[in-house]
């Protein structure tokens, strides 16, 4: 009982000194400080990009679909049923594994991937809704 006394009261000194000012250290006479008062620029390249890529920035309300790479010409249905598909595989498997045993299937933790993975297809499908396809 003593240790975890001793390790919480360490791990309490250590949160407070994460938060803690550090010291002031002193410049140089011929230095300038690493932050400077004015607010950064813009720097952009006079050497134009190279074809075939696009900038990232967009003004609609979603991205073009060419932001999706091979998925481009994927209609938003397909999208949205394999996010479906994936949820409920990757939700199935996370509540396979969850409660932890001496020897879980390596097939029920691998098919825990598809949750996250589904999300990123809620997303594609969304663009894609968004863009009329």
């Amino acid at each position: 009982m003593a240790a975890l006394r001793l390790t919480v009261a360490f791990a309490l000194l250590g949160f407070a000194a994460a938060f803690a000012p550090g010291p002031a250290l002193p410049l140089r006479a011929g230095k300038t400080a690493a932050i400077s008062r004015r607010a950064p620029t813009m720097q952009y390249s006079p050497v134009p990009s190279p074809e075939g890529t696009k900038e990232t920035y967009w003004e609609t309300k979603a991205p073009s679909s060419e932001v999706l790479g091979i998925g481009k010409d994927v209609s938003s249905g397909i999208f949205v049923t394999a996010s479906v598909v994936a949820a409920l595989v990757g939700a199935f498997c996370v509540g396979e594994t969850i409660p932890l045993r001496e020897n879980p299937n390596p097939l029920f933790i691998a098919g825990s991937f598809f949750l996250p993975y589904s999300w990123a297809l809620h997303v594609a499908a969304w663009i894609q809704r968004n863009n009329g396809k």
